[in-house]
């Protein structure tokens, strides 16, 4: 099976999976109205009798803007821990998912109930959780590598080049080779996720040999694969930008929800792609 091929399967295989979806999809809306219910009532409480507000969303004012920063600054810091908590229980949350996703999706066409993707969540959760560590570490060394190898490039500012120009374009020149390197990364996680969901190993050091090992022998059609399921999450992504330009609340909210929806199915679409393609060269 070559990419393409992987790809269009994996499209039938998720368009099979509507009770999956709806679960997905529910999960996000009701963890979105979990975290945002409080904060809208901070936000309401703080900014209920002024119009700051709404003068920073019609255009931008750099004196109402600082002023409107003085007067709410604790109203920030709010927003950014809130932020930061819903973020990390949002991975949380998605790591949780992908053992479900990954049992329901291991079966192919086969019949499934909603018990196998919550029994696999449950499953291979902390496996998931300790995985995503491991390449999280990877990704940070290889960012840190790339840093000093930027930094070392570009030592001495303007003091050694004429512009910031030149600056610009050896971080330019330095960027595509880094994007390459954390999307092989990136690339081998997924693999990693679905050997240990298909060898049902309970230690990680095998599955995750193994995946860049299949990696490697397989390098040209799962790295065109993946750019295939980037290239279709950019696509729809674009639209949502295209459709995302008017101002009318019920319009904004239904853009959104599209947007989710998508980024349901690009996720369902590469792991059920990345499967197709290990299960039939493995």
């Amino acid at each position: 099976m070559n990419f393409i091929t992987a790809y269009t399967s994996g499209l039938k295989n998720i368009f099979g999976k509507g009770k999956l979806w709806l679960l997905l999809y529910a999960l996000n809306f009701f963890f979105a109205i979990l975290l945002a219910y409080p904060l809208s009532g901070f936000l309401g409480e703080k900014l209920g009798d002024t119009l700051a507000a709404d003068k920073l969303f019609e255009s931008f004012d750099f004196t109402l803007s600082n002023d409107f920063i003085n007067q709410y600054g604790d109203t920030f810091g709010v927003i950014m821990n809130q932020s930061v908590f819903g973020m990390g229980m949002y991975l949380l949350l998605s790591v949780f998912l992908v053992g479900g996703i990954l049992t329901i999706l291991k079966k192919g066409n086969e019949p499934y109930q909603l018990v196998d993707f919550w029994t696999g969540s449950g499953k291979y959760f902390w496996r998931m959780l300790r995985l995503a560590v491991y390449f999280l570490i990877i990704q940070l060394v290889v960012l840190a590598i790339f840093f000093v190898l930027i930094s070392t490039l570009t030592a001495g500012g303007l003091e050694r080049f004429h512009n910031e120009g030149e600056i610009i374009n050896r971080v330019l020149m330095i960027l595509p080779f880094y994007l390459l390197f954390a999307t092989f990364f990136f690339m081998v996680h997924d693999y990693a996720k679905i050997q240990v969901v298909a060898t049902d190993k309970g230690f990680l050091f095998q599955p995750i040999k193994n995946a860049f090992a299949w990696v490697f022998k397989n390098i040209g059609q799962s790295f065109l694969l993946y750019l295939l399921n980037l290239l279709t999450f950019g696509i729809l992504f674009f639209i949502y930008l295209q459709l995302n330009g008017g101002n009318v609340i019920l319009a904004i909210f239904l853009i959104g929800q599209f947007f989710v929806l998508a980024r349901i199915g690009t996720k369902l679409l590469n792991l059920a792609s990345a499967t197709k393609l290990y299960q039939s060269r493995n």
